[in-house]
């Protein structure tokens, strides 16, 4: 059990990464940044490396899902939160002009990247080890910029305000960036 408790946080960001690349609609930044405010900048590295592997694991069940039944898999994205048929679209076009880049980029648009693993098995060049490769560099940076973000600006403002004030700030941020990203997205 103290192994357990000891890395608690790392099995929640494998299972959040794997959750989010599937059908969850909460990304793993919100744990992340929890770990790099609470835990610090080295915390927030491993735990965001844990969680790029699972996004991975996630996105290769997606996309061999969507191997197999690619009108299941599509459904069950078009079902989460905030993710609507036109989304499918755009993704489907960026990904007939280069998919690698529209995989890796593609998230920076607000489009979740469990669409582009649902997409790829049928997207030319896109082969499981690549679509594997393409998800790293899909998540990993952004996890990282979030995590040890929060962990510097957490250390910055401890200054001015108490751990428990940090907290507050941190879930605020989460609760109005969430607020704001669900009244412009579609479902």
């Amino acid at each position: 059990m103290p192994w357990l408790k000891r890395n608690a946080l790392h099995i929640a960001a494998f299972i959040w990464g794997v959750a989010e690349a599937t059908v969850f609609f909460i990304v793993p930044d919100v744990l992340l940044s929890y770990i790099g405010l609470k835990r610090g900048v080295k915390a927030a590295v491993s735990a965001s490396f844990i969680a790029a592997l699972g996004a991975v694991v996630g996105g290769v069940i997606m996309y061999l899902w969507s191997t197999r039944d690619p009108a299941s898999a599509r459904e069950a994205v078009l079902a989460v939160p905030a993710i609507g048929e036109a989304m499918f679209a755009r993704a489907a076009d960026a990904m007939r002009d280069d998919w690698f880049f529209a995989t890796v980029l593609g998230p920076l648009s607000s489009t979740p990247y469990k669409v582009f693993a649902v997409l790829a098995p049928h997207t030319d060049g896109a082969g499981l080890p690549e679509f594997a490769l393409a998800s790293v560099a899909a998540r990993l940076p952004r996890f990282l910029i979030v995590s040890i973000g929060v962990a510097l600006i957490g250390r910055g403002l401890s200054r001015w305000l108490s751990p428990r004030q940090l907290l507050w700030v941190l879930a605020g941020a989460w609760l109005l960036f969430y607020a704001v990203f669900f009244a412009l997205m579609p479902n």
